[in-house]
């Protein structure tokens, strides 16, 4: 799994090391993303710069978090599931017009699954370093009973429709909605990744403009 991460990382700091750096678009909205039993609203937010007129590279990253009533067999009257996709991002522009954009994507990456017992705490330790002196934060968090890594790739569409522009800096505001196919590959300790492998549908607003 270390090189799954290193392989992430190298690929998006190469997108956007190569990426021009005039264009950008900044998406912000609810992504609807299937949990242990159902759908579940998520917050998404993704980044891209633009190769050219219609090519742009990015990532991209999805959280939600679910509540049950059971244990999944671990010792616990109830359980929290906490889903966070990290993913690096393709997608092309393919309609392109004043007031509409439709664009096809590709995004890989990781699926991050775990679950936690919101009634039992640890306690967590940071350490940050400020002028030289280490200082130590202690922090309680809920127990974690299992952390799982997926694969994940999705594959979709984007449709965006220009809803106004901030004239003074050339921004286009968007509204946006994203429907996609997601696959998750992997088996984790109580559920598989083909759990998860379903559509995902999201709406927000996308800000495109001039850095």
């Amino acid at each position: 799994m270390k090189k799954t991460h290193y392989i992430l990382g190298l690929l998006l700091s190469c997108q956007l090391f190569f990426a021009q750096k005039e264009k950008i678009a900044v998406f912000a909205g609810a992504e609807l993303q299937p949990t242990i039993y159902k759908y579940q609203p998520a917050a998404h937010i993704h980044v891209r710069s633009y190769l050219n007129d219609r090519i742009s590279l990015g990532g991209a990253v999805s959280f939600t978090s679910k509540k049950y009533s059971e244990n999944f067999g671990y010792p616990a009257d109830r359980t929290r599931s906490n889903h966070i996709i990290l993913n690096v991002l393709a997608q092309n522009d393919f309609i392109n017009t004043e007031k509409i954009v439709l664009s096809t994507y590709l995004s890989t990456g990781v699926y991050f699954l775990s679950l936690v017992n919101p009634d039992e705490r640890t306690t967590a330790t940071s350490y940050n370093e400020v002028e030289g002196i280490w200082l130590v934060n202690e922090y309680e968090v809920p127990k974690k009973l299992s952390r799982d890594i997926f694969y994940n790739v999705q594959g979709g569409l984007d449709f965006s429709f220009k809803l106004a522009t901030i004239t003074e800096d050339e921004i286009g505001i968007y509204l946006t909605s994203r429907a996609a196919y997601q696959f998750v590959f992997g088996k984790g300790d109580f559920i598989n990744g083909n759990q998860f492998t379903k559509p995902v549908f999201s709406l927000g607003v996308t800000f495109k403009g001039n850095k």
